[in-house]
């Protein structure tokens, strides 16, 4: 009985340890204050964390009331996402690591919705023998479930532009010009016989006291004649020039000529306008 007793003082003589857990003022009274503070800064993870420690029962009833009220409201608004990565076949993948900056977000994907602060974030997505995926996305308050996809599947090259090849056979430019060069050879024969007909009336009726008045016309009749011809046999010499230095298609459109024709009194003017 005696050595029982011993035991027994003994046992009551040692005190209760204090729980693990308990939370000390100080440490509700500073994490009241980070709560309210993050909260203004949109830091709404961090400001959850800290009011989860100032709503525990271990603190002042006034803080824990406020704590737990802030912390209610900041779960509501606080975004979630959910981050998904792609092999290289387009199958869906745990083994990627998630970089914000050089902070390591996910190490391995487990399909869990994340708590993540508003605003813009850049993400990079990172995977063994695979090129960084990188994706840029803006987090609305209040927003739940975003799905962020990053895909290590390699896109088929789009097939490279190869240069204009040369025209083969007869380049187009020199046909082009000779014939117009034909056609004003012939537009001159017609202006030249129209003068020759308006000289031959006048001849018979008038010369050689003709009036100006009715001279002038045939004039710039066989004016318009000499010029046409002369600009057609240019066109068939630069259509010579083309075909035995042509280039390609657009080197021979550029330097293409172009034939003008302007009515006149009595006949027509005729002008040659291009590279040459």
């Amino acid at each position: 009985m005696k050595t029982r007793a011993l035991v027994f003082l003994a046992a009551a003589t040692i005190p209760l340890a204090a729980p693990a857990s308990a939370t000390t003022k100080k440490e509700c009274v500073a994490s009241y204050e980070q709560t309210q503070s993050l909260r203004k800064e949109g830091k709404l993870a961090a400001a959850q964390e800290a009011a989860l420690v100032c709503s525990k029962n271990d603190c002042p009833r006034v803080v824990k009331k406020d704590c737990a009220e802030w912390l209610a409201e900041i779960e509501k608004s606080l975004p979630t996402v959910v981050l998904v990565a792609r092999d290289e076949k387009g199958d869906e993948t745990a083994d990627a690591r998630v970089f914000e900056g050089d902070k390591l977000v996910r190490d391995r994907l487990d399909g869990k919705a994340m708590p993540m602060d508003p605003g813009e974030h850049v993400l990079r997505f990172e995977r063994d023998g695979a090129e960084p995926v990188t994706r840029k996305v803006i987090v609305h308050e209040g927003d739940k479930l975003v799905r962020i996809e990053a895909s290590f599947k390699k896109e088929p090259k789009a097939p490279e532009e190869k240069p204009a090849e040369k025209g083969s056979g007869v380049p187009i430019a020199p046909i082009v010009i000779g014939g117009v060069g034909i056609l004003g050879l012939g537009a001159a024969g017609v202006i030249g016989l129209l003068g020759l007909s308006a000289k031959s009336d006048l001849e018979e009726s008038c010369a050689p006291r003709c009036a100006p008045a009715d001279v002038d016309p045939v004039r710039t009749k066989f004016l318009a004649a000499d010029i046409t011809a002369a600009a057609s046999v240019v066109l068939l010499g630069t259509a010579a020039v083309v075909y035995f230095t042509s280039g390609s298609r657009d080197e021979q459109k550029s330097a293409m000529p172009r034939i003008e024709f302007a009515p006149t009194i009595g006949g027509g003017f005729l002008s040659l306008r291009g590279a040459f």
